[in-house]
């Protein structure tokens, strides 16, 4: 590589493979132009002869736009008119035969529309289209948008291809360490779709059945032993004299005997073990052991010893296999993503380049070249820095041979899209290979003074880019070119406001400030200085140039969807103006939760709990004291209910956005959401997300079902996110401009601020999977899945972000054209920052851990450390940076610019939040990190095996399963069988009426009609079953519907409750059912909810009475396994015990009570309340015997009366 200096649009060479290196705002779209204009004035190439490539449509359009005008203005100049361009001016002079000239400028003006001006997909499209035999492409295939659904499709055929066939043990560990399909599918993201992705460690999967084994017999020797030795080991813990009491505290030791016991008793082989397990290890006992003093010694202690070794050992070989099926996923999706592709007939844009760079490297490649050689004579390729390996290999094979030529034009310091797959590494490596390389430093675009300013703060350090590849040269400023300054009251100041703040000025100490606090002063701050410059508007005071500055003149640079959300609550808040140029989803808005709610309830239009949610929706504006008026005056509801049953029949008759349509009329929804301060953005993104349903419902021709299923898929926070799906821009309107640094890049903006610049670059720690470079692999992108190697590349990942957040910052900072704010001080986390390293690491460190380095000086800096460095920085800039504290004024409110409807803001609320308060259920309670809110008709799905879930043997295998129990597991089944059993009517006899329920509701979950038979005989032995032998009669099948109440709702008011609360209620008061279920086992090492009050909620499936009795039924779609003996009552016993079914019982048991309590005149538990019954759905078979299948209880009176005492918040009751 020949380095030829500056580059010269009018005098380089054209010829050879060139390189340009365009920093920001030297003109590069203008020498991509000439470019081309020189090569049809001098090379005398047609139009159609010279690609142009570049990165986006928009970019794509621009580049035809900006072409053709420059042919118009060349026709122009050589037509005799004053255009007032050197390069023009240069050509003409040059230029012996005008006329000629003229005559190949009209012609490539009137053959334009043959321009070959793509982006890198659109080319390679071209290619494979225009030669599908040397490529062996076919001329019909579809092209998609997104590969995701194909994804999704490929995980799950792997988690089931390797994961049913898994034995209990490790699927139980995979699960409980978060693993699923959709973890799976994430993992993806990692990098699949690049060919050279080298993955390590390439490791086959492990076989782990002797450390199972060995496991299991551990387990099984401390099961035998424990129950004899229990009495001895407890008291010898807790008198034993030589323990530290710090380590053994004598009040936990009976609870760690419990959760012993538990273990034992579940008789489940868990690969966790429980958080105090280790007390009863050998070990444990040893290092807790006071000196001078004898260790406690007991077999149990040796054999809980080996227990532990046994489950490290276990632990240690099935993360290997996870890593394992890891690296088998991604071979797996390598194979499987290519089949499925040439099975449909369909490819991804990634696959254009895929396929041309196979064509081109494979038998008639050479063919191939030449061909597009002689057809395309000069090739330029926009945006380089933002190429990967494939891309450049495709150019090099094409173009990269002698007569050819060849300019690549980019800006290595603006490569910022490594999440797209863009790779520096590969621009750096081209970087060597090219001729000679130009570069442009000219800045067109900002004043001198910005220009000195971010010169200074770059050439700070030795290596800014910290890649000695990437080098910093200073930009130049324009000689005599006029741009607008900006000055306040006719003051002109320096251009580059480096804000300060002082940690003191915001807490008590000398601590850094943390990123919640930042978060919190910042955007007021920044808010109040916007309003400070518009404000100066009104007395013709802020200018820029000669005109006042206004809204849109203004940029505020962030990096993420959550800080642009922060900005526009401040602007918000003072009657600003902004607008948001964003990268969020569409799914992840508000309005998508919202439509959601609505059309729920559109599609259960006799449901009132879904009616109400819909109603108080922002697009219904229903307040909550209108609509508590609705449901004291029943009309009201009822109109309501007849106006969502309009809708369902538009919608299921006339399609989705026929219904739509009619409802934003109807109901004046973009008018009421207009009233929001925010309500453009509202309006847009609810109509925006119309028409992806629309789309997707006809694309697919879903019925209403499928089309909520999809749209609540969509919104799973693991789902992936389309670039199709982004936000839409609200208004063009002025107003102040929200933009992430990657929508910035390519743009301008007057007045720019960066208030978040000071984020890390830290990768999470608790992150094992990610993506470096190797450079003991010529640079290769590589996945790291956990090798031993893991802490070395982690390093040379955060390396790579570290160099990349230094890109974005540079991409901010030259957005400016005449002001820039940049923020900074010690904030937390904020070692491991582009500006840490600019402002207080200026040389690169010798070892490979710079982040470590950078991190470990900025932490040893207090304020004054900071300031002088700053200080130091700001006597380099010449004058063109303003050093001062961030001011921290609360600006009024600015009256609305426009005469327009204001929403009020609600005062911020300063008093204290009590943290223990929540709505409460039991899902909530059992597994708080796992359960969200408890829905109704919904079968909880724990993730672990049941002690009857365990490895099959022989003779389970005699019998294939049959009938119900082939009906498929999960979610949406439970929901199905329960959404039958809620709107059958049980006193039915007619078979037809039945099965035409059945049919409905199988269409409507999206089943097939072949399993009608199978639930409808399900249902008749569910209905005809004796729900128990002592009670005569009692069969579903002889209660009256006006006897029965499906899915009854409750909340009741909840005092302070704790597990351990829970425990002594249950200890006290009896806890020995004839179940012999221990409800005793609440101990802290199963329920881990921390201490709650406020309100309990919930859903009970079915609540009827018979004689004078009132009874609980709750369906259970379980799957325990595909023999009818599985659901006899001892696994219907351990089944309850493990999901924590018998406290869900006890918790609606209470709040039924509490109901007819309140409702039932002269009522008494003991005289009215029935009984429980648990209905196991899949075992139900009066053929065993009355009761088979369902599980029976009914709770004490002593039980119910200390629960009742110990729950309910009396107080709250009327």
């Amino acid at each position: 590589m020949e380095s030829a200096g500056n580059f010269n649009l009018m005098e380089s060479p054209l010829e050879g493979t060139n390189l340009i290196e365009a920093s920001a705002g030297t003109g590069k779209t203008h020498t991509i132009t000439g470019l081309v204009l020189r090569l049809v004035l001098e090379k005398r190439l047609s139009i159609n002869e010279i690609l142009v490539v570049t990165f986006t449509e928009a970019a794509t359009n621009e580049l035809k736009e900006r072409i053709r005008n420059m042919l118009r203005q060349a026709i122009g100049a050589f037509s005799g008119e004053r255009m007032g361009d050197a390069l023009l001016d240069d050509l003409v002079k040059k230029t012996q035969d005008h006329d000629s000239a003229l005559k190949t400028l009209n012609e490539a003006l009137m053959d334009f529309d043959k321009a070959a001006v793509f982006t890198i997909h659109g080319f390679c499209r071209r290619v494979l289209y225009e030669n599908a035999f040397e490529s062996g492409s076919l001329f019909d295939t579809e092209l998609i948008t997104g590969q995701e659904s194909l994804l999704k499709e490929i995980v799950d055929d792997f988690w089931r291809k390797h994961f049913y066939k898994e034995s209990p043990l490790f699927v139980n560990y995979a699960i409980n360490n978060r693993y699923s399909p959709q973890n799976f599918l994430s993992l993806l993201s990692n990098g699949s779709a690049q060919p050279y992705l080298k993955i390590v460690p390439q490791v086959e999967i492990p076989d782990s059945s002797c450390q199972e084994r060995r496991f299991k017999l551990s387990l099984d020797e401390l099961c035998k032993a424990w129950h004899s030795a229990r009495l001895e080991v407890e008291k010898m813990l807790v008198s034993d004299k030589g323990l530290n009491r710090n380590r053994y505290r004598k009040n936990n030791i009976p609870i760690w005997i419990r959760g012993m016991d538990h273990y034992v008793a579940s008789r489940r082989y868990n690969p966790l073990l429980f958080n105090s397990f280790k007390k009863f290890t050998t070990n444990e006992l040893k290092v807790s052991t006071k000196k001078g003093c004898g260790t406690p010694v007991h077999p149990i202690f040796k054999v809980c010893e080996g227990v532990v070794k046994a489950q490290e050992a276990l632990k240690e070989v099935f993360e290997r296999r996870l890593i394992g099926l890891k690296a088998a996923l991604f071979r797996y999706t390598k194979d499987e993503l290519v089949r499925k592709k040439e099975e449909n007939n369909i490819q991804f844009f990634d696959d254009l380049l895929f396929k041309l760079h196979g064509a081109l490297e494979g038998n008639g490649g050479e063919d191939l070249a030449r061909a597009l050689r002689v057809k395309f004579r000069a090739a330029l390729i926009d945006e380089f820095q933002d190429t990967d390996t494939i891309q450049y290999d495709i150019f090099k094979k094409i173009f990269d041979v002698e007569g050819n030529i060849l300019f690549f034009i980019g800006d290595p310091k603006q490569a910022i899209y490594s999440f797209r797959g863009a790779d520096i590494f590969s621009y750096i490596r081209a970087k060597k290979d090219v001729s000679l390389q130009y570069t442009l430093r000219k800045n067109w675009r900002s004043e001198p003074d910005i220009i000195s300013a971010v010169n200074a703060i770059f050439a700070n350090a030795d290596y800014p880019f910290i890649y000695k590849q990437v080098p910093f040269k200073p930009a130049e400023a324009v000689e005599g070119k006029t741009l607008n300054v900006l000055t306040l009251d006719g003051q002109y100041d320096a251009p580059l406001h480096l804000w300060f703040l002082r940690a003191d000025k915001f807490q008590k100490g000398d601590k850094p400030i943390t990123k919640t606090l930042a978060r919190e002063v910042i955007p007021g701050a920044v808010a109040a200085e916007i309003a400070r410059l518009l404000g100066h508007e009104r007395k013709g005071g802020a200018l820029l140039g000669r005109r006042p500055l206004i809204e849109k003149d203004i940029a505020v640079l962030v990096r993420t969807n959550s800080e642009a959300r922060l900005m526009q609550e401040a602007l918000s808040a003072i009657h600003i103006p902004s607008v948001l140029y964003s990268t969020a989803n569409l799914f992840d808005s508000h309005e998508a939760m919202e439509m959601q709610r609505v059309l729920f309830g559109i599609f259960n239009p006799n449901n009132e709990r879904f009616l109400r949610a819909a109603l108080t929706t922002d697009m219904m504006g229903i307040g909550g004291e209108k609509l508590c008026g609705l449901v004291e005056h029943e009309i009201g509801l009822e109109k309501w209910f007849a106006k969502f049953k309009e809708y369902y029949d538009i919608w299921n008759k006339r399609g989705f956005i026929q219904m739509f349509r009619c409802l934003l009329f109807q109901e004046n929804i973009l008018s009421r959401l207009m009233f929001f301060p925010d309500g453009e953005r509202r309006s847009t993104n609810l109509l925006h997300l119309s028409e992806v349903i629309h789309r997707e419902s006809v694309n697919k021709n879903l019925m209403m079902s499928q089309v909520l299923k999809w749209l609540s898929e969509q919104r799973d926070a693991g789902a992936p996110r389309l670039e199709e799906h982004q936000l839409r821009l609200e208004s063009d309107e002025n107003a102040i401009k929200l933009v992430t640094i990657h929508k910035s890049k390519g743009l301008e903006y007057p007045v720019v601020f960066c208030p978040f610049a000071w984020e890390g670059s830290r990768i999470d720690r608790s992150k094992n999977v990610f993506t470096f470079h190797d450079e003991a692999d010529d640079m290769r992108l590589t996945l790291d899945l956990g090798s031993k190697q893991r802490d070395e590349h982690r390093v040379f990942a955060e390396r790579e972000v570290l160099a990349e957040n230094l890109r974005l910052l540079y991409v901010a900072l030259t957005r400016a054209k005449s002001r820039c704010y940049l923020l900074w001080g010690r904030f937390r986390g904020s070692g491991t920052s582009a500006l840490a390293y600019l402002f207080h690491h200026p040389q690169l460190p010798e070892d490979e851990d710079i982040l470590g380095d950078i991190e470990k000086k900025f932490m040893g800096l207090d304020d004054k450390d900071v300031l002088l460095d700053l200080e130091h920085v700001v006597n380099k800039s010449s004058g063109s940076i303003m050093l001062s504290e961030m001011p921290l004024r609360r600006e009024k409110k600015r009256s609305p610019m426009k005469d327009k409807n204001v929403a009020l803001v609600s005062r911020k609320y300063s008093g204290a939040v009590d943290r223990k308060w929540h709505i409460s259920s039991f899902s909530s309670l059992i597994s708080p990190p796992i359960y969200g809110d408890e829905l109704p008709g919904r079968d909880a799905i724990r993730m672990s095996y049941s002690p009857d879930q365990r490895d099959l043997e022989d003779s389970d295998l005699e019998k294939p399963p049959a009938g119900i129990f082939l009906f498929p597991k999960g979610v949406k089944s439970g929901t199905c069988l329960h959404d039958i059993l809620e709107h059958l009517d049980f006193e039915e006899k007619e078979p037809i009426v039945i099965n035409g329920l059945v049919a409905e509701k199988l269409n409507e979950y999206g089943f097939e009609s072949r399993w009608l038979e199978t639930i409808f005989d399900m249902i008749i032995n569910v209905l005809s079953m004796p729900l128990d032998p002592d009670l005569k009669g009692l069969k579903l099948s002889s209660i009256h519907k006006k006897d029965r109440l499906n899915e009854l709702e409750f909340y009741f008011p909840l005092k302070m409750i704790s597990p351990r609360r829970l425990e002594r209620i249950f200890h006290e008061n009896g806890t020995q059912a004839a179940n012999d279920i221990t409800k005793a086992e609440l101990t802290t090492t199963r329920l881990q909810f921390a201490p709650t009050r406020g309100f309990m909620r919930g859903f009970i499936d079915l609540v009827f009475q018979w004689g004078e009795r009132f009874y609980l039924v709750d369906w259970k779609s379980n799957f325990l396994g595909s023999r009818i003996e599985d659901y006899g009552s001892e696994f219907l016993y351990s089944t309850m015990e493990e999901n924590f079914y018998f406290l869900q019982y006890h918790i609606y048991t209470l709040a039924l009570d509490q109901y007819l309590r309140l409702r039932l005149p002269g009522y008494s538990y003991k005289d009215h309340f029935g009984g429980v019954f648990y209905v196991f759905l899949r075992g139900v078979d009066p053929n065993m015997g009355a009761g088979f299948g369902v599980y029976r209880d009914l709770p004490s009176p002593d039980l119910m009366k200390a629960l009742r005492y110990e729950m309910i918040e009396k107080k709250l009751i009327n």
